[in-house]
């Protein structure tokens, strides 16, 4: 297979980057109306300011970005809140032309599966070899694989840093990645967020960041909307933090929430009509230094969240959805209702909740028990109908709930570890798989059916971690970890099934670098 790289290894020194407010909660049957409260208006409306639009040229002539030295491991440090920095501009630079393969060049006809292979290249290898190559190579390949016939597609290179930021459009034709800050050996700078786009076969440099990480806020990566046609990402300003938008093609960049708050964690509706995030501006007006109601103070550190807001995209209105403390980002169910989990913020928190909010009607329902208990990895089945979740508090157990928090059923047979349980509902909602993640993953696929009756267990116990259906339920796909005459060889690889779990098979056997997945691309 002709090899066609884009190569960007960097070297070079890049920074990467929570304290709970005690708010009283209802219990699981509340339900509250977001009408004025003494902190904001539920009716509230802010139009935002966007900024001055840049237009981009597609007959720039490209320029291939050279080889790199060694990078730098990244710092976690937060900037100061009363250090102003300068304002982030679309860089629409480091044009680079790619080579986009035949198999993909006009489209996909069913969902695809995207994967990382890390040192892929093992020519000087023996080939009998099954085992990836030491780390030092320092590239990871992105590739595209069909589940109907195993045909991989090799997309690009990128440095090994990138790891698994790299984030698809719902389309499966761009793909925004983030690269490490670097000095190049000519003298010139690298790094930041890009994009590449196999329609233009393109790749260029959106924003020439240091982190996605706006001030150090973690759980923050660039969203697209579900057209496929802009990248919502939150980026620092000078004393804060706004969510922006810029079009696939470069054409147009603006900040839609122009506020001097920090708003954070965007998430786009299935419609598109309607952005969710989080904000502190009911408790801080602006984090402008010497303005009135200012936060902005040298030993105050960044807000680690806030309350949940929605913006109409098209009128720019903004409505408040909830006066709870959100600390992370929000998951749209079907075009009216959010699902959160509070308390997450904090690494060794003993309790968290799971709700679920609908911002039309001003419902607001505790779907996770009010007794103190920690309970994460929520997955959702499609309109909200279910959730399956993890209790990892005392009892613990696998928890499965309907949508207004009544219990369906539970099981203490599979007892994950704090942050290890995965679990993902088929799009028509009749099965459910769960696994572990973060390598602990000690039980093998689960699937069951929609009250938890399981249909599939393994008939060893296998190492099996992140299970993910496809958007069209044809598929079901999950990591696992090679065997060679029923012998671990530590090696993780993908392996696709049917939507039960029945008839899997490994779709990575052949690849020679360490494997990661990134998850399914293209829709139904």
């Amino acid at each position: 297979m002709k090899r066609n790289r884009l190569v960007l290894l960097l070297s070079g020194v890049v920074m990467l980057a929570g304290c709970n407010m005690a708010l009283e909660t209802p219990d699981a049957t509340t339900t509250l109306t977001p009408t004025v409260t003494a902190t904001a208006s539920a009716t509230a409306t802010l139009t935002p300011s966007p900024t001055v639009t840049k237009t981009s040229t597609l007959t720039a002539t490209p320029t291939l970005t050279p080889s790199p030295t060694i990078t730098a491991t990244p710092s976690n440090t937060p900037y100061p809140t009363a250090t102003p920095l300068a304002p982030v501009t679309f860089a629409n630079d480091q044009w680079t032309p790619i080579e986009v393969a035949q198999a993909i060049r006009s489209g996909m006809s069913n969902p695809w599966f995207a994967i990382v292979s890390i040192n892929e290249d093992t020519a000087d290898r023996p080939e009998a070899e099954q085992t990836p190559v030491p780390a030092g190579a320092g590239v990871e390949t992105l590739y595209l694989i069909d589940p109907s016939n195993g045909q991989n597609v090799e997309i690009v290179d990128v440095p090994a840093s990138t790891a698994d930021r790299i984030y698809w459009a719902p389309d499966g034709r761009k793909v925004a990645y983030f690269m490490e800050p670097s000095l190049n050996s000519d003298g010139t700078r690298s790094g930041g967020l890009y994009l590449l786009n196999l329609d233009l076969g393109l790749s260029f440099r959106l924003f020439d960041i240091a982190s996605l990480s706006p001030r150090g806020i973690p759980q923050h990566y660039p969203v697209w909307s579900p057209d496929s046609s802009q990248l919502a990402v939150a980026l620092p300003t000078a004393y804060d933090v706004d969510i922006f938008l810029v079009s696939a093609n470069g054409s147009v960049f603006q900040n839609a929430t122009a506020h001097g708050a920090y708003d954070l964690w965007p998430a786009w509706s299935p419609d598109g009509q309607y952005l969710a995030f989080v904000s502190d501006r009911n408790t801080c007006p602006t984090w402008t230094p010497d303005q009135p109601g200012s936060c902005a103070a040298p030993d105050v550190q960044p807000p680690s969240g806030g309350n949940l807001f929605v913006m109409n995209i098209e009128t720019g209105s903004v409505q408040q959805v909830t006066d709870l403390f959100v600390d992370g980002p929000a998951i749209w169910i079907g075009n009216a209702q959010l699902a959160f989990t509070t308390g997450l913020s904090d690494p060794m928190a003993r309790e968290s909740r799971i709700w679920l909010a609908n911002f039309q009607s001003g419902t607001l329902v505790q779907i996770s028990d009010a007794d103190g208990s920690f309970n994460l990895g929520v997955a959702w089945a499609p309109g909200g109908s279910y959730a399956l979740y993890h209790r990892a508090s005392e009892p613990a157990g696998v928890i499965l709930k309907n949508g207004t928090g009544g219990l369906v059923s539970m099981t203490d047979e599979y007892l994950f570890s704090r942050f290890g349980f995965a679990a993902d509902w088929s799009p028509q909602g009749d099965y459910v798989a769960f696994a572990g993640r973060n390598g602990q993953c000690p039980y093998g696929l689960i699937v069951a059916r929609n009250d938890l009756s399981i249909v599939f267990t393994p008939p060893t116990t296998p190492r099996v971690c992140d299970p993910s259906y496809s958007p069209d339920g044809r598929w079901l796909a999950f990591a696992g970890i090679q065997t060679q005459v029923g012998v671990d060889d530590g090696r993780l690889d993908l392996f696709i099934g049917q939507p039960n779990g029945y008839g899997s098979r490994n779709y990575t056997s052949q690849f020679k670098g360490d494997i990661q997945l990134l998850g399914w691309v293209g829709s139904s």
